[in-house]
C-alpha cells in the first residue's frame, strides 16, 4: 500500500471511489476541495491509499481555526463526511489513519470526522488508532418516491399548518439568481448569527466561493418582492443534499415563516431532482439539550446517531485551548 497526495490522486480514480462507496457525500468530491482551497484562510488536503493501482480509501481534510486571539488554540482538521472506504478495505482505512496522524500533527491540534453515515463496521479501527467516538445526532429525510405532498403530510402538524400558512400568504421561493441576491441573503444570516446563534460565520467571500461552485445550491425566500429569507445547501446529484445555512427574518409578520419555507425550497428541490435523501447537518451531542433539534425534528426527518471520531493530537495545546476558548466566549471577545 502506498499514500497519494493532493495532485498525484487521479480525478477518475477519485471520482470512481465516488461513484461506488457507501459512504459517499458531496464534502468528498474534488469539488469541495476546489472550494475550499479557493477560499483565503482555509485549505484542504486530499489523501488517498492505493493498493495495485485501486483507491481503497480517501478523505478531503479541511484546516479551520478561528481569528483573532483564538486562532492559536483553535488550530483543526475537519474530515466533513467522514473518509470514503471501499468495502471491506479496513487495513487501508488503518493505514490512511496512521498517516494522517504523523502529516497532520504539526498543522492542527485535532482532527475531527463528522460522519454522514454510520461507521460502526470501522469504529474498532478507528479507536485502535487512538481515535474517541462521539455520539452526536442528525435528522436525515427520506425523499425517495415522494412528492411536497407527502413529504408535508409527514411533518408535524404545527409544522405543515406554518408552511401552508406562509404560502397563503404569499411566500414565495427561488434559487439564487446572482450575487447581490447572495449579500441579502448573508445580511440576514450575519444578523441572525450575531444576535442569537451567538458562533462564528463564514465571510461573504466564503458564500460567494460556494455559490460560484458547481456543489452548492442557495435558495432565496421572497415576500412582495423583498428578501426575507433562504437557505444555502450543499448538493450531490441523485445522491443527497445537505443544509448547510437556513435563515429567516424573525417577527417578520405573524402567519409567515421564512425559515420553514427556505427548507422547503431544498425539498422541493431534492424531489424535482430525484435526490433520495436531505441532511439537516447535525442534531447536537446525544443526552445534551439542544433547541436547534427540536425545531429539525418537526419536518419529519429520521433522528440518527453517525457520531464523531475525535484524534487529540497535541493533548497539552487541546486542553488549554478547551479552557481558554471557554473564557474568551464568556467574555465575548
Amino acid at each position: 500500500m502506498k499514500v497519494l497526495y493532493n495532485n498525484s490522486i487521479q480525478t477518475n480514480d477519485w471520482n470512481e471511489l465516488l461513484r461506488t462507496n457507501p459512504f459517499t457525500t458531496p464534502f468528498q468530491t474534488p469539488a469541495f476541495f476546489d472550494f475550499i482551497n479557493s477560499v483565503p484562510g482555509l485549505s484542504a488536503e486530499v489523501f488517498a491509499v492505493e493498493e495495485k493501482n485501486e483507491v481503497l480509501a480517501l478523505c478531503v481534510v479541511t484546516f479551520q481555526k478561528e481569528s483573532g486571539p483564538k486562532g492559536f488554540f483553535s488550530r483543526r482538521a475537519i474530515i466533513y463526511g467522514g473518509p470514503l472506504v471501499k468495502e471491506g478495505a479496513g487495513e487501508a482505512l488503518a493505514y490512511l489513519l496512521a498517516y494522517l496522524k504523523e502529516h497532520i500533527k504539526g498543522k492542527a491540534i485535532y482532527i475531527e470526522t463528522r460522519n454522514y453515515h454510520e461507521y460502526k463496521v470501522y469504529r474498532s479501527i478507528f479507536e485502535k488508532d487512538g481515535w474517541v467516538y462521539q455520539p452526536y445526532l442528525d435528522f436525515q429525510l427520506n425523499l425517495k418516491g415522494k412528492t411536497r405532498e407527502t413529504v408535508l403530510a409527514g411533518m408535524q402538524y404545527n409544522r405543515r399548518h406554518e408552511i401552508k400558512q406562509s404560502l397563503k400568504e404569499g411566500l414565495i421561493y427561488d434559487e439564487c439568481k446572482n450575487e447581490q441576491e447572495l449579500k441579502e441573503l448573508y445580511q440576514i444570516l450575519k444578523n441572525l448569527y450575531n444576535l442569537r446563534v451567538k458562533l462564528p460565520l463564514p465571510s461573504l467571500i466564503y458564500f460567494t466561493k460556494l455559490f460560484q461552485s458547481s456543489i452548492s445550491r442557495v435558495f432565496i425566500v421572497r415576500h412582495n418582492e423583498k428578501i426575507v429569507g433562504g437557505s444555502i445547501c450543499i448538493v450531490l446529484a441523485k445522491d443527497s443534499i445537505y443544509t448547510m445555512y437556513y435563515c429567516g427574518l424573525r417577527n417578520y409578520h405573524p402567519k409567515i415563516f421564512p425559515t420553514h419555507i427556505a427548507i422547503l425550497a431544498a425539498i422541493e428541490y431534492a424531489i424535482n431532482n430525484q435526490i433520495p435523501m436531505l441532511d439537516f447537518m447535525g442534531a447536537g451531542k446525544l443526552g445534551i439539550e439542544y433547541g436547534v433539534r427540536e425545531y429539525k425534528s418537526k419536518f419529519g426527518g429520521d433522528l440518527v446517531e453517525h457520531g464523531r471520531f475525535l484524534k487529540v493530537l497535541n493533548p497539552f495545546l487541546y486542553n488549554i485551548g478547551k479552557a481558554g476558548l471557554g473564557i474568551l466566549a464568556k467574555i465575548g471577545k
